[in-house]
């Protein structure tokens, strides 16, 4: 079944992309002249202290097996690749990479196209909670208070326990991940490679059926490095896939997907703030009067989230609506999703299995000329109907993912949901200090959207929504939801 295999004799470690030869070239193939003694001096200085570390992590021995394990029939290693997407893959296969794979599916991410958010989704069958926050930095609606700080990604237990990560059985360290940050790009593609090699050490080394695995660097890449930094990461993925399954004495069979999609294009920082502070509003850390609006400021991302009290859900979405850069603003009252824009306003309804699109000013989705053909006497429109008109349109599957970004999605929802277009973004400012942002994620457009899902072991359908991933699987039984249900 897997007939490709490529010889595994050369690889040295960690530092192996900054060889010398071999497509590991490729990294430092568009430095030239004097950008290339700049790129070799930040290796002599500012790296010593990163490769060090990340040198400790990956080379620490691995767990030791004090029991004696019943060896399966056949294995699954399941990979999970933040931030990659399907248009990403795509091009990687065009090029001869993942020949072992069937053609990769559009995964179809939730609204805001968000890690946590989208992955608790994912993961909801196989044992994953709600997630409490759009992403790790998140407004304690109920405790009225921010949560989730720097310090508490750096504390395990705050990071991993009651989480989605809890169902890997690799997950790199918020340490190990932080670092990423410390000199990026540079520092961002050095942790990815120790990610990758620990992440093959425990594959091999799995005596499970199913082994799962997650690495965050390759959405760290896209956003600090860019296209040609995360496709090099790809490439030796692939590489890493290929001798998992030559090296293995039984069949294996390997799956990767990701939570969203990446758009890689020039960005400018949408302006919320001054406009919030001339209507009045006040930017603060909790809800202390009727002015108070709070602002989760997470990563650099193509939405945002507003807190705030109930009765400024409506006019918040006036403020911001005809703002640059802003697509649409969505926010809930008593079951019914509002969509506001400059082009218009809109509602959005849910009875069963259908949905309501109702224009009340102008068409702010443009949806009333792909629907109006099957609207039936009460303008309700089955969910399997939506899906296939829109699953390929500009704003995917927008009508459910919009309405259960509303009035779902996590355990702290936001009272107003800020859609960003294409080249737009927000979030933390401190972030813009040290990088330049190369890609991001969040809005509900199709780059940022579309994640993906491709398996060895045979072909699955064009689209699947975040929701359904894990049920196009098999329900993939995971050994670390079995323990947790134990215990």
């Amino acid at each position: 079944m897997f007939t490709t295999v490529r010889s595994s004799s050369s690889r040295v470690g960690p530092l192996r992309a900054v060889r010398r030869g071999g497509h590991e070239r490729r990294l430092a193939s568009f430095l030239t002249g004097s950008d290339r003694l700049v790129f070799n001096e930040v290796y002599v200085t500012a790296m010593k202290p990163i490769f060090a570390i990340l040198l400790m992590s990956t080379l620490m021995p691995l767990r030791i097996i004090g029991q004696v394990v019943q060896k399966p029939a056949a294995r699954h290693v399941i990979i999970c690749i933040d931030g990659v997407g399907v248009s990403t893959i795509n091009k990687m296969r065009g090029e001869g990479h993942f020949k072992l794979f069937h053609p990769p599916s559009r995964m179809i991410s939730t609204f805001p196209s968000l890690t946590n958010a989208a992955l608790s989704t994912i993961l909801e069958p196989a044992g994953a909670a709600m997630s409490s926050g759009y992403e790790d930095n998140f407004f304690d609606t109920e405790a009225n208070k921010m949560r989730g700080g720097i310090l508490d990604r750096f504390r395990s237990g705050r990071f991993v326990r009651g989480t989605f990560r809890e169902l890997f059985d690799y997950h790199p360290s918020a340490l190990k991940s932080g670092l990423g940050y410390a000199a990026p790009p540079l520092s961002t593609y050095i942790e990815s490679r120790s990610d990758l090699i620990r992440l093959r050490q425990k594959a091999k080394n799995s005596r499970q059926a199913v082994f799962f695995a997650y690495t965050g660097a390759t959405d760290s890449l896209a956003h600090l490095g860019g296209e040609t930094f995360l496709r090099s990461f790809l490439d030796e993925l692939d590489e890493t896939v290929e001798d998992i399954v030559r090296d293995s004495k039984i069949p294996v069979s390997v799956t990767i997907f990701s939570d969203h999609g990446n758009h890689f294009r020039k960005y400018r920082r949408v302006a919320l703030k001054e406009p919030l502070s001339r209507a009045g509003f006040k930017l603060e850390n909790k809800i202390n009067n009727d002015r108070s609006v709070v602002l989760p400021q997470f990563g650099l991302v193509g939405s945002a989230v507003l807190f705030t009290r109930d009765k400024n859900e409506e006019r918040l979405s006036k403020v911001l609506a005809p703002l640059e850069g802003v697509d649409f603003i969505a926010y809930e009252q008593n079951g019914v999703v509002y969509v506001v824009n400059r082009h218009g306003e809109a509602t959005i309804e849910k009875r069963g299995e259908e949905y309501r699109y109702s224009a009340i000013k102008g068409d702010p989705l443009d949806l009333q000329l792909i629907t109006q053909p099957r609207n039936g006497a009460d303008g309700f429109i089955k969910d399997e109907d939506w899906f296939a008109l829109t699953r390929d349109s500009v704003r995917p599957d927008v009508v459910r993912r919009i309405f259960e970004g509303a009035t779902h999605g996590v355990l702290n929802r936001a009272n107003v949901i800020v859609n960003l277009k294409d080249g737009y973004y927000t979030g933390s400012s401190l972030l813009d200090v040290f990088t330049i942002l190369q890609a991001t994620h969040g809005n509900i457009g199709q780059e940022q959207s579309y994640g993906f899902v491709m398996s060895t072991a045979g072909e699955l359908p064009p689209y699947i929504r975040a929701a359904d991933l894990w049920k196009a699987l098999g329900s993939v039984q995971l050994e670390r939801s079995r323990k947790r249900k134990e215990n």
